[in-house]
């Protein structure tokens, strides 16, 4: 049978999804939403991630939201849609990026259901700045790295996880954050070998 490399091949992720949503939260998810939603095929490394802020109402009343920030303890790599990245002040100017093409269309399974954490603030990223011999890196002085501010407009942070134990029984799956919006899809993927997703928060 011949692959269809159209979309992003699924998993059935739904008690996982409501297990991170429930440690998260710290109480039973309520309800189920449907989204239209696809993985993109393709997304671009455009650097890390170094902090995270979101707005919860976990610790709080419902309603009652708290900004809180994860600061990245690990090394926390940001994948970008291409042309996702603009210009604040001029929406209609891309954002320059290097960093190579990552696709998720053949041998990465992603889940169908995800966990809906957090109302997404913004998300501090280090571009790479430089290419070495045809491969992007950050700048040699690491006071000239470029560090931006994203903001997405009505952004909301997702949690899942890649399911490798599917393909390796020896691997573990791992878990990344994920911001996008009802209307757009997914814009930006965070994953890192030690981010997770607990009670007290982002961790990682």
């Amino acid at each position: 049978m011949k692959r269809n490399l159209a979309r992003v091949e699924v998993y059935d992720a739904e008690p996982m999804a409501r297990s991170i949503r429930e440690t998260f939260q710290a109480k039973p998810v309520k309800e189920r939403v449907e989204l239209p939603f696809q993985w993109p095929r393709k997304m671009q490394h455009v650097g890390d991630s170094v902090g995270v802020a979101y707005a919860s109402d976990k610790w709080k009343d419902e309603g009652d939201y708290e900004v809180y920030k994860h600061i990245a303890e690990s090394r926390n790599r940001a994948l970008c849609t291409p042309g996702f990245l603009h210009v604040y002040e001029n929406q209609h100017e891309a954002w320059p990026t290097m960093g190579p093409m990552v696709g998720f269309e053949n041998d990465v399974l992603m889940p169908k259901e995800f966990a809906v954490l957090a109302y997404f603030e913004e998300a501090n990223l280090i571009l790479h700045s430089r290419a070495v011999r045809g491969r992007a890196e950050f700048a040699k002085n690491p006071d000239d790295d470029v560090v931006v501010k994203v903001l997405v407009k009505h952004g909301i942070l997702g949690a899942s996880k890649i399911r490798w134990s599917q393909l390796d029984p020896e691997r573990g799956d791992q878990p990344f954050l994920f911001v996008y919006t009802e209307d757009g899809g997914v814009h930006m993927i965070i994953v890192g070998d030690e981010l997770d997703i607990e009670k007290d928060g982002i961790v990682g």
